[in-house]
């Protein structure tokens, strides 16, 4: 989250190594520049964390998303199991709540992870109906989260801080049930070199967290979801919103894991 909207999205998307194409310089290079952008974005949000909830338009848009992903899925609160990746302070989490049984946060940041937990805490949720941990999984480390699968896997606004969006997305789908579906929301593709320009200046601090700076087509997320083994795909967009005064708008793609047959 990166939460879901890192700074009222700072997470954003597609540029050259991004989708898992080929590198001419070579695996060694594409998996140090992978590495660069994690630790990048996990020690700014371990250093800034504690300030995340603090911007209210980060609160408004989680509310619209929120809002998008129940519409396009039919939750149902005794039942549904959510994984809420790059869960950043759980502003997405919360919007949720309310309609599953048990939602489980991850984020890479230590530091998002114990401002999502605090306000559990602070709330009296019990970590049965909801929690948040502190994990990476796209690396190959086992069990991460006990063997869970899920009806509902959701990612906003945080695929344009990840390098690779194919291994994510694969990542994603695979902590899913059969049949349950994967919801990611961020930018799409900005008009013009100016646009991402005014976004991300070049040389800033931000810059150095984004991989993909310029949104997504729905194109770019089509492929990695088919890629996944994803079906049923749909792209449409969330809601429009202004990111230091420039006019945005936020998609919303789902797929479906597939049933397989008897």
């Amino acid at each position: 989250m990166a939460e879901h909207d890192r700074d009222q999205l700072e997470h954003h998307c597609p540029d050259s190594h991004g989708h898992g194409s080929p590198n001419p310089h070579g695996s060694s290079q594409v998996h140090e520049e992978q590495h660069n952008f994690k630790e990048h974005n996990k020690n700014y949000f371990n250093e800034h964390g504690h300030h995340y909830n603090d911007h209210p338009d980060g609160h408004e848009l989680a509310r619209r998303l929120g809002a998008a992903m129940i519409n396009a899925y039919p939750f149902e609160e005794d039942s549904t199991l959510v994984l809420d990746y790059a869960c950043g302070t759980g502003l997405i989490s919360r919007q949720l709540a309310a309609h599953a049984k048990c939602i489980v946060g991850v984020d890479i940041s230590q530091t998002m992870v114990d401002q999502y937990n605090q306000s559990l805490f602070n709330q009296g949720i019990p970590p049965e109906e909801m929690r948040a941990v502190c994990c990476d999984l796209t690396t190959e480390a086992p069990n991460q989260l006990d063997g869970m699968k899920f009806d509902v896997v959701v990612c906003a606004s945080a695929y344009h801080h990840f390098p690779s969006i194919e291994d994510v997305t694969k990542a994603l789908a695979s902590y899913l049930k059969p049949g349950g579906s994967l919801l990611v929301t961020d930018l799409m593709k900005l008009p013009s070199a100016e646009s991402v320009q005014a976004l991300f200046p070049t040389g800033s601090l931000k810059s150095n967290l984004v991989a993909h700076k310029g949104g997504f087509q729905e194109a770019d997320i089509k492929a990695v979801f088919e890629s996944a083994g994803l079906i049923d795909f749909s792209f449409v967009t969330a809601c429009k919103a202004k990111i230091h005064g420039q006019p945005v708008q936020i998609f919303l793609a789902s797929g479906t894991k597939e049933v397989a047959e008897a």
